[in-house]
């Protein structure tokens, strides 16, 4: 029987990791998370079985408190994304449509409802997730196209988005990617189609400059998460293999070091998501379950 339940893990800098529990509230989903932190919270984004769209928060080293429908009343059968940016909090999602919608709201505050976001250029978005993140003073969204290309849009705050562009490098992905900003530039992960993982980076108002391997050998057949923590910027994936779940990481201008087993013992068929927040680095997936060697 497939396990629908939401799982978290996390750590303290350049701690171990806990340990795998399901997120408080009793949420089921069929996709992949998305999760953000913003204000004196940490949020994770859902998709329910019922195509609805939920959000779950907790204050630091607190409980999540439950899941509730992201106000606007919109549906998707796609996983989401998500990112803090300025003084409000955004969530992404593609519509039953194939049209890419984004939501916000102020701290405290409920979400305002769905918009499309602005710009064409984009024929065919894929089934994959989205990513988001922030980084200067620009917010960015990335998908995928149907071809494979890998796009990006972006918006300064409370302004428009501005239009789709492809990633400069040439890189192709039959899955969505991962981006975190980290130091002065923002990256994006990728699985090649040779299932090994690919990151590209750009700094502010410049280009991407190329895909290259991240470090480390390590071979996934699913998308991969990624988040800035401390002074590293981690890389989480699943093996292909052994469904285990394992972390690479990077000092600022430094090589990953190499693929690790997130602690705690997890196995996952599906992709992960990662966020920052207070004291610690958080990872969760959907339907983790502990290997009998733990």
């Amino acid at each position: 029987m497939i396990d629908l339940r939401i799982f978290v893990n996390s750590a303290l800098e350049n701690q171990p990791f806990g340990g795998w529990h399901e997120v408080q509230g009793g949420g089921l989903t069929h996709h992949p998370v998305a999760a953000a932190s913003f204000g004196n919270r940490l949020y994770v984004f859902a998709t329910g079985t019922d195509e609805r769209i939920y959000v779950n928060s907790a204050l630091e080293n607190q409980p999540f408190g439950g899941w509730q429908q992201v106000q606007g009343g919109g549906i998707t059968r796609s996983p989401l994304a998500a990112a803090s940016f300025g003084d409000r909090l955004y969530v992404f999602a593609k519509g039953t449509d194939k049209r890419i919608y984004v939501n916000s709201a102020r701290d405290g505050q409920p979400f305002g409802g769905w918009q499309e976001v602005q710009g064409g250029g984009m024929s065919g978005i894929s089934l994959f997730r989205l990513a988001a993140a922030s980084f200067g003073d620009r917010l960015y969204v990335f998908a995928t196209e149907t071809d494979q290309r890998i796009f990006v849009n972006s918006a300064r705050e409370n302004q428009p988005f501005g239009g789709w562009q492809e990633v400069q490098g040439g890189g192709r992905t039959q899955l969505g990617v991962a981006a975190a900003a980290f130091g002065n530039r923002l990256y994006v992960f990728g699985k090649g189609n040779d299932n090994r993982i690919y990151v590209n980076s750009a700094r502010e108002n410049q280009p991407f400059g190329g895909w290259q391997e991240v470090q480390g050998g390590g071979l996934t057949e699913r998308a991969v998460a990624a988040a800035a923590f401390g002074n590293r910027l981690y890389v989480f994936g699943t093996g292909i293999n052994d469904n285990r779940i394992y972390v690479n990481s990077a000092l600022e201008n430094q090589p990953f070091g190499g693929w690790q087993e997130v602690q705690g013992g997890g196995l996952t068929q599906d992709q992960l998501a990662a966020a920052a927040f207070g004291s610690r680095l958080y990872v969760f997936g959907k339907g983790v379950r502990v290997s009998a060697h733990v």
